[in-house]
């Protein structure tokens, strides 16, 4: 008996580690920061701005482009600097756009959205619509990217 009694705090403590991280209650303030730097970074890569786009992107950046290949922040400033990554159009759907946010004051942001995209990415032609994730996180009072993927929307 009293080694189950000695047991139970860490069987308590074991469950808490294990229990799945849940996102918080929409905070309406952190959602809108988060919104409003998507949308400059969006800007800011429809005009293949490197000066901003380098800005928004953490030093150990991944991005995951539609062929599934790997590349670094340094492998995508390269590309949008000499225009092999270039966008014709780039539109979000608005309707189809999530935000969850975790954390207090070094937030983390999850955002998944549908895109209609035509342009290149990595030298190569990519029109349609994507399934776009993004993790960003608060930084310096800034939000930056850490990681992100597009995934192809095919079929109906």
């Amino acid at each position: 008996m009293r080694y189950v009694l000695r047991s139970l705090p860490m069987l308590a403590l074991s469950l808490t580690l294990i229990t799945p991280a849940r996102a918080q209650q929409p905070d309406s303030a952190t959602v809108g920061e988060v919104r409003a730097a998507i949308r400059h970074y969006d800007e800011a890569l429809r005009r293949a701005e490197t000066a901003t786009l380098e800005q928004f992107w953490a030093a150990e950046y991944t991005f995951v482009n539609p062929r599934g290949e790997r590349l670094t922040r340094a492998d995508r400033l390269a590309n949008v600097r000499t225009g092999r990554t270039a966008f014709d159009s780039l539109a979000p759907v608005p309707q189809e756009e999530r935000i969850r946010t975790y954390g207090g004051k070094d937030a983390v942001a999850v955002h998944t959205t549908l895109l209609t995209i035509g342009g290149r990415y990595s030298g190569r032609a990519e029109q349609g619509q994507f399934r776009a994730m993004a993790i960003w996180v608060r930084r310096d009072g800034r939000w930056q990217q850490v990681a992100s993927q597009l995934t192809s929307v095919t079929g109906p």
